[in-house]
């Protein structure tokens, strides 16, 4: 009998369970249409799930490449119909450049209608033409998603169809992913207050008319200002608004800018509640979309998490409360190269990116200098996935993730 040396055997032993590991997944790679369905819909089967896990990264990232690089040329408005992650049809209309290059990149609003007390979901199919004109002055895209009492702009589903809509767009044309902006009236304006509390992450900033940020824990969700601090707010409300009065608003406003959150206001006393005076406003909004761009990673950040609602926010691909839990888990951190400085309360595991992929390692410290737990490795293929989705832009995808066992 031939002598067969041990690093044969163990070649052929791993040959072995490598096919019989591939034979017992038995899934065909999926292809572009797939993957950009995918990064729209939020949603996955079982099946899947299971492809994507196996899926290695970097046919994923080409995959998502040449999804988001079958751009669309129809110029025009549109209405077309999506399905929010809990399988609910929604209408989405949106609005296009008169002309547009493939190969530039345009901002995109996305505007929040009002008058969510309605079982309607098909809102926002026209809702984008009340900021049109803005398109007189220089080319951008529009889109407005639909929201109804089932899923109001600060619900968990609302907020989700925000995102949703903001992938479709970015998937289908040549959105700038530094100039995105979230813009809405009435509830819709409650909206904005609602996002820039719980998904800031994607948007340049936000534009909230004749609403009232206040009444959010009224309606379930706590507003903290801490998370309000990352992105400029330009607010607007009216003196004979019957439904927000203007001392009211004003009180509020006040509040969020003690505490840091950086926030504009326009005041118009002798107008009613809604926007029929917004030609006298969109100057002021062409002003800030042309200044206003989403910062680069700064050197830390601070966040309180509301368990229940979506967070895409800079940094965190995701988290994991404490069990039991009886208070909003929060975060702050501070970055100097490759140590991270970490205070936390309530959270269990959290799992950090970091733009630029030069980190070869990290040290996590807490406030009381004990080195705290934190892992390195390989972004894999499904957490590629909720980190493009969070963002809305294929272009976030990052190589690492730290996780971090405060």
């Amino acid at each position: 009998m031939p002598h067969t040396s041990k690093p044969v055997l163990l070649a052929a032993a791993f040959l072995v369970l490598f096919v019989l590991s591939c034979q017992h997944k038995n899934f065909p790679n999926p292809n572009a249409l797939q993957i950009g369905q995918w990064i729209v819909s939020g949603r996955l089967s079982p099946a899947d799930s299971a492809l994507l896990t196996g899926l290695p990264c970097a046919l994923f990232d080409s995959l998502a490449a040449e999804a988001a690089a079958k751009k669309s040329l129809g110029y025009g408005a549109f209405a077309d119909t999506l399905a929010d992650e809990n399988g609910t049809e929604y209408v989405v209309g949106y609005k296009t450049p008169k002309k547009f290059r493939g190969d530039t990149l345009y901002p995109l609003i996305i505007y929040l209608h009002g008058g969510t007390g309605t079982l309607l979901n098909s809102k926002g199919a026209l809702a984008y033409d009340m900021l049109s004109p803005l398109g007189d002055t220089f080319d951008l895209f529009l889109a407005s998603p639909s929201a109804n009492r089932d899923a109001p702009w600060w619900s968990s589903t609302g907020l989700a169809r925000i995102l949703q809509t903001l992938r479709y767009m970015s998937v289908r044309y040549p959105i700038n992913p530094d100039k995105v902006f979230l813009a809405g009236v009435s509830d819709g304006a409650t909206g904005c207050f609602a996002a820039a509390n719980t998904i800031p992450g994607p948007f340049a900033g936000f534009f909230a008319v004749s609403g009232f940020g206040g009444m959010l824990p009224q309606v379930g969700m706590q507003l903290f200002p801490v998370n309000l601090q990352g992105r400029p707010i330009y607010d607007v409300n009216a003196g004979q608004d019957r439904i927000y009065s203007l001392p009211m608003v004003v009180s509020f406003l006040d509040e969020l800018q003690s505490s840091g959150v950086p926030v504009e206001r326009s005041l118009y006393p002798d107008e009613l509640h809604g926007f029929d005076y917004r030609a006298r406003e969109f100057g002021h909004f062409a002003g800030r979309i042309r200044l206003w761009s989403k910062p680069r990673q700064a050197a830390g950040f601070s966040r309180t998490f509301i368990p229940g609602f979506p967070a895409a926010i800079d940094y965190v691909l995701d988290w994991r409360p404490q069990k039991n839990l009886t208070r909003y888990p929060w975060v702050q951190v501070r970055i100097n190269g490759d140590t991270l400085f970490m205070a936390s309360d309530g959270i269990r595991e959290i799992s950090i990116v970091l733009k630029g992929n030069d980190i070869k390692s990290l040290t996590v410290i807490a406030n009381d200098g004990k080195k705290l737990s934190v892992a390195k490795r390989p972004i894999s293929s499904p957490e590629r996935l909720h980190l493009i989705q969070q963002a809305g832009f294929v272009s976030a995808s990052q190589k690492y993730v730290f996780k971090i066992k405060p």
